[in-house]
């Protein structure tokens, strides 16, 4: 009977301690099924998914600050996790793939950035500059282990990010990545106080660690404003790869996009990017260009996007592909 007696008065204790610290369970799944279709080649199609599970919570110090803490599971391995302290004004961050960053954009979108939506089609542009996996990749600094002060005001907030080492991921506890150089990044994001702007400026920059080799660099500048059921914005992104001079790519991307909101729950959009890619100081013979028509329907606790994604000159090259996507994602 003592036993049950000190069980029953461990677990209250537990239940309240957790009530206390206000643990939050959230999570979504996501599942696209989708078409890609290359002129003179062969077509692909396929099923995908992805689920997400995070634990978060927060806390008041002792010394009158905030800590805010917690982590994402992507389809089971890590993803995000942060320790922020601080206040509403000023705080410090320690995560990885967390907090304001350079992938996000200013311009309106439904569904997927259309970086990611063309991303397998084997293009130039992406949302951080470069396609995943080519000579020189960019990566953004927030997606490695690193620390970032954000400071609150004009209307939204200003991060300055460091990480030591641009590995393209995370870390261990009390480990580091080989042989690998750092990263920084800064950006504002936020409306200066004006209702409907949304403004996105920065850089990052990501060392070599190699000798004969230019760091890579990425800047960010992008204007959105809403007025009523309309949105539109534009955005100019510019990268210079992780190479020797001689060799080095460099990519300059414009973005326009549009959006209309028809009711509560049905909003469609157009978007259209135009890159220019120079090795070595050359300039490529073709312009890459996407367009991008999407149709977004919430179904109050499903949504469900359709997106046609057209690119001429894949990769700055002769080729044309198409992409059809449909997209649902509920949030729980």
């Amino acid at each position: 009977m003592k036993k049950n007696l000190l069980i029953t008065s461990a677990l209250t204790t537990l239940i309240a301690g957790s009530a206390v610290a206000e643990t939050k369970v959230t999570g979504n799944l996501e599942q696209v099924i989708r078409l890609n279709s290359q002129t003179g080649g062969a077509s692909e199609q396929g099923i995908g998914s992805e689920y997400n599970i995070g634990l978060s919570s927060s806390k008041e110090l002792d010394n009158g600050l905030s800590a805010k803490y917690g982590f994402v599971l992507e389809d089971g391995s890590p993803d995000t996790h942060y320790l922020t302290v601080g206040t509403d004004v000023v705080s410090l961050t320690i995560g990885a793939d967390t907090g304001n960053n350079l992938s996000s954009s200013a311009i309106p979108h439904i569904g997927d950035q259309a970086g990611t939506l063309v991303a397998d089609l084997g293009g130039t542009y992406n949302n951080q500059g470069f396609l995943t996996g080519s000579a020189g990749t960019i990566t953004d600094a927030h997606e490695d282990d690193h620390i970032s002060i954000d400071f609150n005001g004009m209307g939204g907030t200003l991060t300055a990010r460091y990480s030591p080492d641009n590995n393209g991921g995370g870390n261990t506890d009390s480990g580091i990545g080989a042989n690998s150089g750092s990263s920084t990044e800064i950006l504002y994001t936020g409306s200066l106080g004006v209702d409907g702007l949304k403004l996105i400026v920065g850089q990052s920059e990501e060392e070599s660690n190699s000798a004969g080799e230019e760091d890579g660099k990425f800047k960010k500048a992008g204007a959105g404003y809403n007025f009523g059921q309309f949105s539109v914005g534009v955005e100019r992104q510019k990268a210079e790869s992780i190479a020797a001079a001689a060799s080095q790519v460099e990519t300059e991307s414009d973005k326009f996009a549009v959006t209309y909101a028809v009711n509560d729950s049905l909003s469609v959009g157009l978007q259209y990017i135009e890159t220019e890619r120079k090795s070595g100081g050359t300039k490529d013979a073709n312009d890459e260009e996407i367009t991008v028509a999407s149709i977004g329907y919430n179904l109050g606790g499903l949504g469900i996007e359709l997106n046609y994604s057209d690119v001429e000159n894949v990769g700055n090259g002769t080729t044309d592909e198409e992409a059809f996507q449909i997209r649902t994602i509920q949030k729980f």
